[in-house]
């Protein structure tokens, strides 16, 4: 019994892709002044400006009174919008306002205490009064 060998296509093969090699630039924008001229170009602050990287170090290495003239651009994120969603509520149903005095009210209520109005002497025996002139006012 002999082996069966397989022979592949040479001319198919699949050849990796090259990587773009890293850029020779850097984007940097101004840090400290609103204008400013640099090799007999001005430039304005809040620009980004791509320069070729050796003249993008030379830039960072500038200083005025030690704080830096230029600075590395940083892209602003882009804002996200809050997502509106639209929560099914079809299945509920709707029923009238409930008073809430009455959902917050005991089951049991107690029943109060009552004092029966009665003359003058009940009043006073129950407030236990000491002095013996004048009327009971409650």
């Amino acid at each position: 019994m002999a082996l069966k060998t397989e022979k592949t296509d040479v001319s198919v093969e699949t050849k990796p892709q090259p990587t773009a090699p890293p850029p020779a630039t850097t984007v940097l924008e101004l840090a400290l002044y609103k204008i400013y001229t640099w090799g007999g170009v001005t430039y304005e602050g809040g620009k980004p400006y791509r320069f070729n990287n050796i003249d993008a170090m030379r830039l960072l290495a500038e200083q005025d009174m030690e704080r830096p003239v230029w600075k590395i651009h940083q892209p602003a994120k882009p804002k996200q919008a809050p997502k509106n969603e639209i929560v099914d509520a079809t299945r509920n149903r709707v029923t009238n306002p409930v008073d809430e005095l009455v959902e917050t009210i005991p089951a049991t209520i107690p029943s109060p205490k009552r004092i029966d109005v009665g003359n003058d002497s009940e009043i006073a025996d129950i407030l236990a009064k000491t002095e013996d002139s004048g009327d009971v006012t409650v």
